[in-house]
């Protein structure tokens, strides 16, 4: 199989560049031209507590909440109320305008530290900037809203919302890096395929082809052959 590989390096390379190729244009394709990431810290007030463990998880759990609230219509509906921003760029439909929005906004939680990171893509500056503030006005002045009375939490915004190019170096080159080691090793699993299963599973190894077994080797050939056929037998 090393030999047959090592042929066809040649091919492994042009197809693991072609598919390389194909993850970095088709991540340009799909991807919104812009971006914008905001932080925020979710801490729950202690009110008399010393469990700083309960604490924790519970402003885990709060977090969660959270985000899950952010992908439903009432936060639409309160986004729209802050006049920050124009709900234009979404659908009517209720259900098409959800579809839309899950795919604009993206909330990614580090439950260690009660950390909030939102990422929102659009196709302006502008756009992007302007949901991520609506995003972020609503989070920090009516989160009591979707967690219920009693629920004594502060939203801290740490950062943001911070513009950026969309799709970002990083990512393009992880994408590009990552259908390159994707094709080489589809072409090396070809390649096992094909020996075990294909053309050639019953070619001799290429080392024996070119010299006469030595008395011992044909000693083990000739009883392997032998365990083998009885093997067959029955």
């Amino acid at each position: 199989m090393l030999k047959l590989a090592k042929k066809r390096l040649g091919t492994m390379i042009v197809v693991g560049f072609l598919l390389g190729a194909i993850s970095f244009f088709g991540l340009i394709v799909t991807q919104k031209p812009y971006r914008a990431s905001s932080d925020l810290l979710v801490v729950q007030n202690q009110n008399g507590f010393s469990d700083y463990y309960a604490l924790s998880k519970s402003a885990d759990y709060l977090a969660g909440v959270l985000v899950e609230s952010i992908y439903s219509e009432k936060f639409l509906e309160e986004m729209d109320g802050t006049k920050t921003v124009s709900m234009d760029f979404l659908s009517q439909d209720k259900v098409a305008r959800l579809k839309e929005w899950n795919k604009i906004i993206k909330i990614n939680k580090n439950s260690n530290v009660g950390i909030l990171n939102i990422e929102v893509f659009g196709n302006s500056q502008k756009q992007v900037m302007d949901i991520s503030h609506a995003v972020l006005t609503v989070l920090t002045t009516k989160s009591f809203l979707f967690l219920g009375q009693g629920q004594d939490i502060d939203m801290r915004i740490l950062s943001g919302p911070l513009f950026e190019k969309n799709p970002s170096v990083t990512n393009l080159v992880l994408a590009g890096v990552g259908g390159f080691a994707v094709g080489i090793l589809l072409m090396l699993l070809w390649t096992f395929l094909q020996v075990e299963f294909g053309a050639y599973r019953n070619i001799q190894p290429f080392h024996n082809l070119h010299r006469n077994l030595s008395p011992e080797e044909e000693t083990e050939k000739n009883a392997m052959e032998y365990w083998n056929q009885r093997m067959n037998g029955k």
